[in-house]
């Protein structure tokens, strides 16, 4: 696991005085990689894009404030110095989410595809990412490994695109640029937030 995101980690399972936060890794570092991805973005913005409630936003705030990931101010939430190292090494781990609504590649009408560079090799048989996905709220996630520049499954397809034909491959090469290990998280939910919440989940077993 990068550096950045052990820090990140144990900033979202900090122990608290009273009710615990209502926020979980993933949801933690979607605010994280928003307001990354925004350079700078006002707290109702980054709640919506969390899906996170106004108490819990503040805790992810005083969190990042407090260890010199990030800063607010007037003009909204930005991050540090520190904080966009901690982001950019995260962004060579992870590819943007990618939406891909529809496809019979998994299950959810929402579904939200990732990236996880180089981490093929610690998939099994996907169960893992699976478990974690659905338990961030999503209906299910298939993870894809490449392999000899083909979409597989371990224990299952070694050519998932002969194997189940869909136009849904030509996105996920065209979109992510996919490299030979790495692991292609697709995650199906009945929003999007739960998408890529369920997809950060399954990526963070990999990372």
């Amino acid at each position: 696991m990068p550096s950045a995101l052990s820090g990140l980690m144990e900033l979202a399972e900090a122990p608290v005085q009273g009710p615990s936060p209502s926020f979980d890794r993933a949801r933690f570092l979607l605010a994280f990689l928003a307001i990354g991805a925004s350079g700078s973005i006002g707290r109702g913005a980054l709640a919506k894009s969390a899906g996170l409630g106004e108490g819990a936003v503040r805790t992810v705030l005083k969190r990042l404030r407090e260890s010199g990931y990030a800063r607010v101010d007037a003009s909204g939430c930005h991050l540090t110095a520190s904080g966009t190292a901690a982001y950019r090494t995260l962004r060579h781990a992870l590819s943007d989410p990618l939406r891909l609504d529809g496809s019979h590649l998994t299950i959810g009408n929402a579904q939200t595809a990732l990236a996880v560079r180089g981490a093929g090799s610690l998939v099994k048989k996907g169960l893992e990412q699976r478990d974690s996905a659905v338990m961030a709220g999503a209906e299910g996630a298939t993870t894809y490994v490449v392999k000899g520049g083909k979409f597989t499954i371990p224990g299952g397809s070694s050519d998932c695109e002969s194997d189940f034909p869909s136009p849904a491959w030509t996105t996920l090469r065209d979109r992510l640029k996919p490299r030979d290990d790495d692991a292609i998280v697709l995650c199906g939910a009945s929003d999007e937030t739960k998408a890529i919440l369920g997809a950060l989940s399954a990526a963070l077993t990999l990372i």
